[in-house]
């Protein structure tokens, strides 16, 4: 079975636990900090090596978690382990994430800009997505001179592409496909006339 299928299968287990005990925060907060453990380095070998025993290995996972997260995700860490999924444990941290995010009506949205923007440009872009997506936005920035200016959104699998660069390129292809542009066109002002085609008289 695919990594994805499998950590879809176990995100929606633990999701369903967390939503019935009420425990939906605390449970996200728990995998992924299960997920950051089975990355160190010492201790992702110890979980992943076939010869070392079930014993040690439950010993170490407990001693590294069991002060930290809740007893169903503590059950959930040495679960994984005990079916030599260590390194699904991830894609279960993002499917879970995802399924709380959808629960919550929320969506993370990735917003690149070409400077950095203040509070005031980042609710304005919020509200705007809100507004596209119907979901409650949680925006994370980051800042890429190379796309020039405006914003370019990642909402999920949704690129909304706003960006100066864009802009740019699609005219560009326009004019090297030869299509006349309208009247109503984003692109048609007194800049862009000088590249039409002489009438023929």
């Amino acid at each position: 079975m695919l990594k994805g299928a499998i950590a879809r299968r176990y995100a929606g287990a633990i999701f369903e636990i967390a939503r019935k005990q009420n425990t939906m925060d605390r449970t996200l907060e728990d995998v992924k900090s299960i997920a950051e453990v089975f990355a160190h380095r010492k201790l992702a070998y110890l979980l992943r090596e076939p010869k070392i025993p079930a014993q040690r290995k439950e010993t170490a996972l407990r001693q590294a978690l069991a002060a930290k997260v809740l007893p169903t995700s503590l059950n959930l860490a040495l679960l994984i382990v005990q079916r030599e999924l260590v390194d699904v444990m991830p894609h279960i941290a993002t499917e879970f994430e995802h399924l709380v995010l959808d629960y919550r009506n929320q969506a993370v949205a990735e917003v690149t800009t070409a400077a950095p923007i203040d509070d005031a440009q980042k609710d304005v872009v919020k509200r705007a997505l809100e507004q596209k997506t119907g979901k409650s936005i949680i925006i994370q920035t980051r800042v890429d001179p190379s796309i020039l200016g405006g914003v370019v959104a990642r909402v999920g699998d949704e690129i909304i592409d706003g960006s100066v660069r864009n802009r740019l390129h699609v005219l560009q292809q326009q004019l090297l496909s030869g299509i006349s542009l309208s009247n109503d066109d984003e692109f048609a002002s007194e800049d862009t006339e000088g590249f039409a085609e002489p009438a023929n008289r």
